[in-house]
């Protein structure tokens, strides 16, 4: 599915990333984000992934390293993951995305939910 800031990729596309020691790690490719002009994706974990748990995504900014190269570059700026993860639930929710049986509004608090109801501004853990 897509809009005008983001494609939610509906195919499982697996792509292969290297951690800090250079081993493979696999990804799906859940959804490509256009946020202040800039674009990342969101990485789900396609296997078990030491601190990734298996409803939560990376989110990575494309940087054109040349005419044919794109590098996928984590996003450590925690402020900046929660904008671009709030975009990509905004326009979910607008193409349509959120179906009736997810879980994203059952909570009082006024932060965005992920699609199992998660919310990570903590309210939960109160």
């Amino acid at each position: 599915m897509e809009n005008e800031n983001c494609e939610i990729f509906e195919e499982e596309d697996i792509i292969t990333l290297q951690d800090e020691q250079g081993n493979p790690i696999k990804f799906v490719e859940v959804a490509c984000v256009e946020f202040e002009e800039e674009f990342y994706v969101l990485l789900s974990p396609a296997e078990e992934v030491e601190g990734i748990g298996d409803d939560e995504v990376i989110i990575c900014k494309l940087e054109d390293q040349d005419d044919e190269t794109q590098l996928i570059v984590p996003v450590e700026d925690e402020e900046l993951m929660q904008k671009v993860f709030d975009e990509y639930l905004r326009t979910a929710e607008e193409c349509g995305c959120c179906d009736d049986d997810c879980d994203c509004d059952d909570c009082d608090c006024e932060h965005e939910h992920d699609h199992e109801g998660h919310c990570h501004c903590g309210c939960e853990d109160k």
